[in-house]
């Protein structure tokens, strides 16, 4: 059997950049502690994909929308995270960094699946908030699609409202009119094959 190895101290920044690819993991990094969690799954990537396409193209184009890009949060201890999108400037995506400075995201979203719901509405929603990122969407896929909207009002997170029908919401300054529901694929009809 072959056994992992995993760090017996807090990680560096040079560290993290040199583990290798984790394959389909989602890993990350809070306060210099690897965190490992399992694939999220095709309704995951659904939703981050739709999101990351509709911020990109609705926003001006001094900005752009990412998916999976890595944020360096805080460097001591250090905190990386991977949120599913988030917005910076284009020429932060032109200079093409390892990872974006957390200065430099003006919107994260985070979709939730099992397993990272606690995550991503305690911990990150403080990391992000004490990190000054302007807002933070948090995406729920457990019934029917609802997105909660954050905006930064003096180091904390104020709840803009949760929506589950079409929404407008702001976005680095524009308006961004989403639809919860198409953020989940289409339930596919089965085609009855053809008496012969």
């Amino acid at each position: 059997m072959n056994v992992p190895s995993y760090p017996d101290h807090l990680l560096s920044l040079d560290e993290w950049a040199a583990l290798p690819d984790s394959g389909r993991h989602h890993v990350e990094v809070c306060e210099g502690v690897l965190i490992a969690a399992p694939p999220p799954g095709e309704a995951h990537d659904h939703a981050v994909v739709v999101l990351a396409l509709l911020l990109d193209e609705s926003l001006p184009d001094e900005w752009r929308a990412l998916a999976g890009a890595e944020v360096l949060v805080a460097d001591d201890p250090l905190t990386v995270r991977c949120p599913d999108v988030v917005v910076v400037s284009r020429a932060l995506v032109e200079a093409d960094p390892d990872r974006a400075p957390v200065s430099e995201v003006k919107l994260v979203v985070e979709v939730t699946v099992d397993g990272t719901a606690r995550t991503d509405r305690v911990t990150k929603f403080s990391e992000y908030a004490e990190a000054g990122i302007p807002q933070y969407w948090i995406v729920d896929l457990a019934g029917p699609p609802v997105i909660a909207a954050f905006t930064l009002v003096d180091g904390w997170y104020r709840f803009d409202g949760e929506h589950t029908a079409p929404v407008t919401l702001e976005a680095v300054g524009s308006t961004i009119t989403v639809a919860p529901s198409a953020l989940v694929p289409a339930p596919v009809d089965p085609v009855t094959p053809a008496h012969r």
